[in-house]
């Protein structure tokens, strides 16, 4: 058969028409992928579009078999899934939330001006106590008499720069306390250089310090209680714990319903702070929750430890979930915390503007 050229340019452009439209539906997630189907198989989209909170009925497009783009395909996941497999791996590494920053130099830029090319300024301050967080532990509850720096500590999650001298290649650590306190307290964990040498020293030792640098965990995104209604969920692990106690503290989550915080750790005799949680949940710190909303994970669990704290825990939201109406904090590592955030983005659907990071 032959064609006349201005008709074939016309189907031409037509058809190219079509199949970026088709692209364009694709991306933003109206068609969903099933593993080895083809083009015209019926299948049941397990995604949400942006602005259509319904499953939906579609035709699956053929795509290739790479695990990333799978992982769109599979059927709702629950926080278990998700979630603590990462809290796991991420518990045995035992290193702080800044572990592993890739670009620091990000963080000092946004604090020191864009293109300035010299370190922070520190400042003496002094040890006022110190003290393993239990009996036995490697990770310390340090508190530092920095009257001045602490005036500056305004939103949880904001962090400093410490070191024991001039000559130490300084350490980064997050406030474990509220802001407002004449002192920081911070968690530490005993590993070789700057945070062995802090955790060395003794109540009236010097150690030196930053100014507060971070924009902290960005809460006014999330802040409306009115509007963040299918579930608040919390995930830190280890020392990561240290700010979201600051959170709790700071009375963020007061009021807050369908609140989750799953703090991984080894075992039981590792949770900081645990005296605390029923003191919280008695204040209303915890939120607008009638069961106690912490969720210990534990990498080291006996069976009886993980039918009560991993198999029972609670779900995102049910198959009714808004994602745009849901909120999720993170603080660990770096590495766990790419991780996490990617699933929740792209398992769950929940917005990027959604998690909340302190870095």
């Amino acid at each position: 058969l032959t064609m006349a050229p201005h008709r074939a340019q016309h189907l031409a452009v037509v058809a190219g028409l079509a199949l970026a439209a088709s692209l364009v539906l694709y991306a933003g997630g109206v068609f969903t992928v099933a593993p080895g189907s083809t083009v015209g198989a019926p299948v049941v989209s397990q995604r949400y579009h942006p602005t259509i909170y319904r499953r939906t009925h579609v035709p699956a497009l053929s795509r290739s078999s790479n695990a990333r783009h799978n992982s769109f395909l599979r059927p709702r996941r629950t926080v278990d899934d998700i979630a603590i497999p990462i809290l796991r791996d991420s518990i045995s590494t035992g290193h702080s939330p800044f572990h592993n920053v890739r670009d620091i130099s990000e963080i000092l830029r946004g604090c020191a001006g864009e293109g300035e090319k010299k370190g922070p300024e520190f400042f003496s301050a002094k040890i006022d106590s110190i003290k393993p967080a239990f009996e036995g532990s490697e990770v310390y509850y340090v508190v530092v008499d920095a009257p001045k720096i602490a005036e500056k500590y305004q939103i949880a999650g904001q962090f400093a720069q410490m070191r024991v001298d001039g000559e130490s290649k300084p350490g980064f650590f997050a406030m474990a306390n509220k802001p407002g306190s004449e002192k920081l307290e911070f968690l530490i964990k005993t590993v070789d250089g700057t945070a062995g040498k802090i955790n060395a020293l003794n109540a009236g030792d010097p150690v030196e310090i930053t100014d507060v640098m971070g924009k902290g965990f960005p809460w006014d995104k999330v802040k409306d209680n009115s509007q963040f209604t299918d579930g608040t969920y919390v995930f830190a692990t280890g020392t990561g714990f240290g700010p979201i106690r600051a959170m709790i503290e700071a009375g963020t989550f007061k009021g807050r319903k369908n609140m989750k915080i799953y703090y991984g750790v080894k075992d039981e005799n590792h949770l900081i702070f645990k005296e605390d949680f029923q003191n919280w949940m008695d204040q209303g710190l915890l939120g607008d929750v009638s069961e106690m909303p912490i969720v210990p994970v534990f990498s080291c669990e006996s069976p009886e430890t993980d039918k009560k704290y991993v198999q029972d825990v609670a779900v995102l939201g049910g198959d009714d979930l808004n994602p745009e109406k849901a909120a999720a904090i993170i603080c660990g590592h770096f590495d766990m915390t790419g991780k996490l955030k990617e699933r929740l983005m792209g398992e769950m659907g929940m917005p990027a503007d959604n998690i909340l990071t302190n870095f």
